[in-house]
């Protein structure tokens, strides 16, 4: 990586070649100027005298201009193509060391510049400079040329401009229409986007239809004029060369020039011709590769300088992070600050969009904010080496993917040397080594050919091993466990909580609760802005607090919302039971509540949950309104004490009430002034053994 870094600042190294070029440039110019001589002393000289001797001289002498022309053109062609490789060379190791956010400006300023150099727009470039030296030629044969070259270019100019004017609206919408087409039929052939959608795929290619129909329309616009600009082009082109020999023949016949001058004057007239044409021609990819170059040079000189700790401890600490989000709007994160010790694990937890994942990236040095800062030991993560992050430093996106090879060479990030004891070791460790082994080539299987062997669990897990590769001190998981199963999760703990005890310091962005357990701290994100931080019971207690009340519709349609606000109450992965029991205690009591009360009106229910301690819970569901369920309290207490009721008989209301009576520790209904109570206390010990209802 440090030989990487070495050339980085050498993309300034392109203006030692400016002198060579432009003598090479000068050359070549001049050697145009060979044929207009030519013909002049031939035609004035050796024509009226008739000596041989002088045109043999005068073919000598082209000869060797023209074969050292030659080799100054192959010389400068050669240079120019491999300063093309060198820029690319150059431009696209600078682009590796760059975050990932910021390669491919670099990477597009790269092939802009090489494409120029080994294109026609450098010849161009390099023509530019000389053009004055045929504009004094023709001045010193007669003005008339000159004047002549000026009303030629002017009118080339005049007539691109016209049909650009005429063009650029519907060149820019079709170019516009290029790039829709080109997304809808990305989308429309990658079977990851319209799996199980046919009438997405269906739609799509219409679309493509639609918008390709849209586009050639366009095109077929601009056809006619463009192929119009080719057609008066190549027309002035040659009127210019019969307008030289026509001014050239006037002015010999006046006595004015001779012949020779006459016909060297016509070639020079449509070279300055052909060089301005070049250059109009490619003036764009001229300004736009110095463009480029300007860009390149800047950012090869803003680069923070990095500096490699290997022996990092894991202590973590953000000073006043602010992630300004641009146009006015608030920031993506707003003076967030945080220490972790080593070892320690922080569960980031918020509403979506609520800059989880920036925050995690701007900690990792994946993506760090443009305020503030984030300290490896005392390094800002900034500064930190390539060698630094590589082996301190394990990243898991929430959707992790596998590059084309084996999996193997993904665990150990393509490294050319690989140990296969450390492959397994961490294969191992993130609990994927019988899966691996499972596969028909194991660790050699390729996944660029087989990918579809693994699920999309499975493929995080093997990025998991693939973070944990080179034991980093620091470990940042984005979601973790969101495609895993149970036993998936339950694997994950394990190799987190291993992680813990051997001081790696953890960092994960949480939407599911199965392993928070693990946590040290929680950090609570709302809108950018950090609302709690501290030890993951405290921040959880206040989190409760805040959280425990519910109101929702009293219908059957909101039993859904309220199964997931009861299973967010429980954030340890070991409450799983617990959670399960709470969920039908909470799902039997408002079935309860919604049959026992007005059926032709809309009715809404408050539901509040509160942990007593924690193998105690409590469930109440309050009503503006009485219940008729109050009055059938009596009757199905009277059922659990008698286990020889039969179920059949009850009403499925009485059934709802029935089972939440059994499945708590205490169960209560009444009305009071005008409204309604359920009360139910739940412990998280196996249900108690009380006589169960026949049914």
């Amino acid at each position: 990586m440090a030989k990487l870094v070495s050339h980085i600042s050498n993309i300034s190294s392109l203006k030692s070649l400016a002198i060579p070029l432009l003598v090479f440039s000068a050359f070549t110019n001049l050697a145009v100027l060979v044929s207009p001589i030519f013909m002049m002393q031939v035609l004035d000289r050796v024509v009226p005298s008739g000596n041989l001797a002088t045109l043999a001289l005068l073919i000598a002498v082209a000869v060797m201009v023209f074969a050292v022309q030659g080799a100054v053109e192959t010389c400068r062609d050669v240079t120019l193509q491999r300063a093309s490789h060198w820029i690319e060379k150059t431009g696209t190791t600078h682009a590796l060391v760059l975050p990932p956010d910021n390669r491919q400006s670099i990477l597009d300023d790269t092939v802009t510049l090489r494409d120029a150099c080994a294109g026609p727009a450098a010849i161009a470039g390099l023509n530019l400079p000389w053009l004055p030296l045929f504009a004094i030629t023709l001045l010193l044969v007669h003005p008339y040329f000159l004047a002549l070259v000026v009303v030629i270019v002017a009118t080339l100019m005049l007539i691109k401009s016209i049909v650009q004017f005429l063009t650029s609206s519907a060149l820019n919408t079709g170019l516009e229409l290029g790039r829709q087409e080109r997304q809808i039929l990305s989308n429309s052939t990658n079977p990851t986007v319209i799996a199980g959608m046919q009438a997405a795929s269906t739609n799509l290619a219409n679309r493509f239809a639609s918008v390709q129909d849209q586009k050639l329309s366009y095109m077929d616009l601009i056809a006619p004029k463009t192929a119009l600009k080719a057609s008066m082009t190549n027309g002035l082109r040659m009127f210019g060369q019969i307008a030289a020999l026509s001014v050239g023949a006037i002015l010999v016949i006046n006595g004015n020039l001779s012949a020779g001058a006459m016909i060297g004057a016509s070639i020079i007239v449509s070279k300055t011709i052909a060089t301005v044409e070049t250059v109009t021609n490619s003036w764009t990819d001229i300004t736009n590769a110095k463009k480029a170059y300007t860009r390149l040079l800047e950012s090869s000189q803003n680069l923070t300088k990095t500096t490699e700790h290997l022996d990092l401890t894991g202590k973590l600490t953000a000073q006043d992070l602010i992630h300004p989000r641009g146009g006015g709007a608030p920031p993506r994160l707003d003076r967030i600050s945080l220490s972790l010790e080593t070892g320690e694990c922080l569960a980031i937890v918020g509403d979506s969009g609520s800059g989880k994942t920036t925050l995690l990236n701007a900690l990792s040095g994946v993506s760090p904010c443009p305020i503030g800062s984030v300290r490896f030991d005392e390094t800002d993560v900034r500064t930190l080496g390539p060698e630094t992050s590589q082996k301190s430093i394990g990243y898991l996106p929430q959707q992790a993917q596998l590059l084309s090879g084996t999996i193997a060479e993904n665990i150990c990030c393509f490294d050319p040397n690989p140990n296969d004891k450390r492959i397994i070791a961490a294969a191992r460790t993130a609990g994927v080594h019988g899966l691996i082994s499972s596969l028909p080539e194991g660790y050699a299987t390729d996944f660029g050919a087989n990918g579809h062997l693994l699920s999309a669990g499975q493929k995080q897990r093997v990025a998991l091993a693939r973070a944990i590769f080179e034991r980093p001190k620091y470990l940042f998981l984005d979601e973790p466990n969101a495609l895993l199963d149970a036993a998936g999760e339950r694997q994950l703990c394990d190799t987190l909580a291993l992680l813990k005890k051997q001081g790696t310091t953890i960092v994960m962005v949480l939407h599911r609760s199965g392993i928070m357990g693990l946590a040290d701290k929680v950090l609570v994100l709302d809108h950018g802005r950090m609302t709690d931080f501290g030890a993951r019971a405290e921040v959880l207690g206040r989190m409760n607090d805040g959280k425990q009340r519910l109101q929702l519709p009293l219908n059957p349609a909101s039993v859904q919302d309220l199964n997931d606000w009861v299973v967010a109450q429980f954030l340890r992965h070991s409450d799983t039971d617990f959670r399960q029991k709470s969920v039908i205690v909470a799902t039997e009591m408002f079935n309860a509540a919604c049959q026992n009360g007005a059926q032709d009106m809309r009715r809404t229910c408050t539901i509040i949950f509160r942990f007593v301690d924690e193998n105690h819970c409590e469930l109440m569901l309050t009503e503006d309104a009485k219940t008729e369920a109050a009055d059938k309290m009596t009757k199905i207490r009277s059922l659990v004490q008698h286990p020889e009721v039969d179920m059949v008989d009850l009403e499925p209301d009485e059934i709802a009430l029935a089972v939440v009576s059994q499945m708590t520790d205490t169960l209560e209904v009444k009305n009071t002034d005008e409204a309604s109570l359920f009360a139910a206390r739940l412990s998280a010990d196996k249900l108690r053994q009380k006589p169960r209802i026949a049914h």
